[in-house]
């Protein structure tokens, strides 16, 4: 655990233009959805977190067709150690399955954490 009073890691989401799937990327949106089982609601592009080890919720949805509801929605939880001060984003991508999502340090640009 990070001492008391250090800075928050930082924490962006991807959102897409609102006709993802139809114009541009399948992908619509992927954030974090829960920190430690519970839920994080925001509308902000981001969320700021205390250090430390952290079990995150990482949601993706994405419009695979030009059908209107064919979305499609994934999760997944993974085990970090946010930095205090850390810049962190949620990345997603279609490959290798859609909605393929994870945590990636921005100093390292390398994806962090593990999979439960």
């Amino acid at each position: 655990m990070a001492p008391s009073g250090a800075p928050p890691a930082r924490i962006e989401f991807f959102r897409a233009n609102p006709d993802c799937g139809r114009s541009g990327s399948p992908i619509c949106e992927a954030r974090v959805n829960h920190a430690e089982g519970k839920p994080v609601m925001t509308l902000s592009s981001s969320v700021e977190l205390a250090p430390g080890a952290r079990v995150l919720g990482l949601f993706c949805r994405a419009n695979l067709s030009i059908m209107i509801g064919d979305a499609q929605t994934h999760q997944r939880e993974v085990e970090v150690d946010l930095a205090p001060g850390g810049r962190y984003r949620v990345a997603a991508s279609m490959q290798p399955r859609p909605c393929t999502v994870s945590l990636v340090d921005e100093a390292t640009g390398l994806a962090v954490g593990k999979v439960r």
